[in-house]
């Protein structure tokens, strides 16, 4: 599964150095930059031979074209660049199986922590590399994946309603929380989390009037499952590689 931890690496560093506050096109050159890095790094790191790297270019070429082509603010037409993670995460798995193990200084440096887990072979590298590059899909990368979503439905925020600017952020903790509880097996806990986000958009949901209340609901309702589901399959990932 190092080939899947890749590609969710390479798209959530790419995604969160594009967020950085550099004039574009020199920010989305950087990330992309960045990004090809981190591919190379950590294939070099994990003593992958000429052939296992030979396969990361299912990676770069969707991470570059996601890098270069994602706006800041998407519309119905950039629909399709959703096709470009997918591609990207169905491509490595399909190729998992071709890739060497996880070896190398990256798997030298793992097996040196001062964690349970390690010590106990509970977690493996590969899947602990895995859990790294699902960290950082959800940070960013998803945020985009769910204004993309949005986008494609044709869901808008409802009339003049504006939502605080914190939703930025709690969408990034809510996948966090959420995946976590998943690979914990504790899918009641997720729940309870998307549960609680309801409650606290319910004021504002209250706010708006009629005209405006069922455009705004369907919004959060659009955003909301999108960024559960992405978490979802992120767990899953994780959970797969055990």
């Amino acid at each position: 599964m190092i080939l899947v931890a890749l590609a969710l690496l390479a798209f959530g560093v790419g995604d969160l150095i594009v967020l950085l506050p550099l004039r574009s096109p020199f920010g989305r050159g950087l990330a992309a930059a960045m990004a090809i890095l981190v591919i190379l790094g950590v294939a070099a790191l994990s003593g992958m031979g000429a052939g296992s790297v030979a396969l990361t270019a299912i990676i770069a070429v969707p991470v570059v074209a996601w890098l270069a082509l994602a706006p800041e603010k998407p519309e119905k037409k950039h629909a399709w660049l959703l096709l470009l993670p997918i591609v990207a995460l169905l491509g490595t798995l399909a190729l998992s199986g071709s890739a060497a193990e996880v070896e190398g200084n990256l798997a030298h440096w793992y097996e040196r922590l001062p964690l349970d887990f390690v010590s106990s072979a509970a977690v493996p590298v590969d899947q602990f590399v895995l859990g790294v590059g699902a960290f950082f899909f959800a940070m960013a990368t998803s945020n985009q994946i769910v204004k993309l979503v949005l986008a494609a439905t044709d869901v808008r925020e409802g009339g003049g309603s504006k939502l605080p600017r914190g939703g930025r952020l709690l969408g990034p903790m809510e996948r966090l929380i959420v995946a976590a509880a998943v690979v914990a097996g504790d899918p009641a806990g997720a729940g309870l989390v998307v549960a609680a986000k309801g409650l606290l958009r319910f004021p504002e949901v209250t706010k708006s009037d009629d005209a405006n209340i069922h455009e705004l609901t369907e919004y959060l309702l659009v955003g909301t499952f999108t960024s559960v589901l992405t978490a979802g399959i992120l767990a899953l990932l994780v959970l797969a590689s055990s």
